[in-house]
């Protein structure tokens, strides 16, 4: 299972916006396909509706951490706890940790 760190920035409507190299490496995707995804996209089916919820409470900064499960692009998971910074317009700055 991977290890390391990254950081994604995903806009209002969480599209992601940017990247770094190491959400690169902890997904498994190249920047242009990371860019391309939406943030659901990269969370399981059945978890989709309470990421919404968090990602809500991340935006009014209610929540500013959570454990989480991402999607990587070879289908396998991987755990994470998510740090987020709210931003200017709705966007948010998640910052990923490998948790396994």
């Amino acid at each position: 299972m991977p290890s390391g760190h990254g950081t994604v920035v995903v806009s209002r409507l969480s599209r992601i916006e940017e990247v770094d190299d190491g959400a690169c490496e902890l997904l498994g995707y190249s920047r242009a396909e990371l860019l391309a995804l939406h943030g659901a996209d990269l969370v399981p089916a059945a978890e989709r509706p309470a990421v919404a919820v968090s990602l809500d409470g991340m935006r009014r900064g209610t929540v500013s951490e959570r454990p989480g499960r991402l999607l990587r692009k070879d289908g396998t998971i991987v755990a994470v706890t998510v740090h987020a910074r709210p931003l200017e317009g709705g966007r948010l700055a998640l910052h990923l940790r490998a948790t396994d």
